[in-house]
């Protein structure tokens, strides 16, 4: 990680720009293993994955989580996108399944960072009695829970959010990024995010052909420097190697899809700095 807490993060602080999509009917889950890059049909009630849907060219239109609530009844929760943007798309190939999509206005998502909370603790009865997502281990663990309340304002908790998904690889995809990279640009394989062996879905023959022909030349590297702006190119001796995916607040930390030959600590023009090649925290 490229940075360590040193501050105390509140319990149950807003998550800004996450909604929540709920997929529900009989037919959800056959539709959602028809459409989206990993294995849903590998989820029981309560589990959750790393999960996102693709353009037939492969390349990423939306990164969520997708949570298995029970049989019929699946949560997507989608970082920095429009909801309505993703769940147009997908109502373009229900065709004659039974699936309904709806956006999650009466409940709120939280998160909290480092220890665990207690059920206590949890903002409010959540869906289903109470629902929460634990992400990650260690000191950067953190829990992401559905509740009836709002949690409380805390900007640097929610940069600090962002900063620690980053590292870990998950990129947060809003409009101007989609269309963009292919999963292996983003390095999503560290993250077990698509499937190789679940069978046909968008994209899914150019996913396979880059992983087993092993020709992705770009990946995902963390990067530090001034003014990083998502979406924003880089380069070296004048010449483009990348561009920049996310970037915190201030514009000090990011991560970037690179050129993968090139080497951790090199200095990019604009003296933007190359860190290790992102992998799974």
């Amino acid at each position: 990680m490229p940075f360590k807490l040193n501050f105390s993060p509140a319990k149950g602080f807003r998550l800004p720009g996450h909604a929540v999509i709920h997929v529900t009917g009989p037919d959800s889950q056959a539709f959602l293993q028809a459409q989206c890059m990993n294995d849903v049909n590998a989820l029981i009630d309560g589990e959750w994955q790393y999960n996102g849907w693709l353009s037939p060219q492969g390349r990423v239109f939306a990164l969520f989580y997708v949570i298995r609530i029970k049989d019929g009844h699946f949560l997507l929760i989608l970082p920095a996108l429009p909801p309505q943007l993703l769940i147009d798309g997908l109502k373009r190939f229900v065709f004659r399944s039974k699936v309904r999509f709806e956006i999650e206005m009466s409940r709120h998502l939280s998160g909290s960072i480092g220890m665990p909370i207690t059920p206590e603790e949890l903002i409010g009865s959540g869906l289903d009695d109470g629902f929460l997502l634990q992400i990650g281990q260690g000191e950067t663990s953190r829990q992401l829970h559905l509740g009836s309340k709002a949690g409380i304002s805390d900007f640097d908790a929610a940069q600090r959010w962002h900063e620690i998904d980053m590292a870990a690889g998950w990129v947060w995809i809003d409009e101007s990024l989609q269309d963009l990279w292919t999963p292996h640009m983003l390095s999503l394989q560290q993250l077990k995010a698509f499937s190789l062996s679940k069978g046909c879905y968008p994209g899914q023959e150019i996913v396979a052909r880059t992983h087993y022909l092993g020709k992705s030349k770009r990946g995902l590297f963390i990067v530090t420097g001034k003014n990083l702006q998502p979406g924003a190119p880089l380069f070296q001796e004048n010449r483009e190697v990348g561009r920049v995916a996310n970037s915190s607040y201030d514009g000090s930390m990011g991560v970037a899809v690179l050129n993968a030959g090139i080497p951790p600590e090199s200095t990019l023009d604009g003296s933007v700095m190359v860190g290790e090649a992102v992998s799974a925290a």
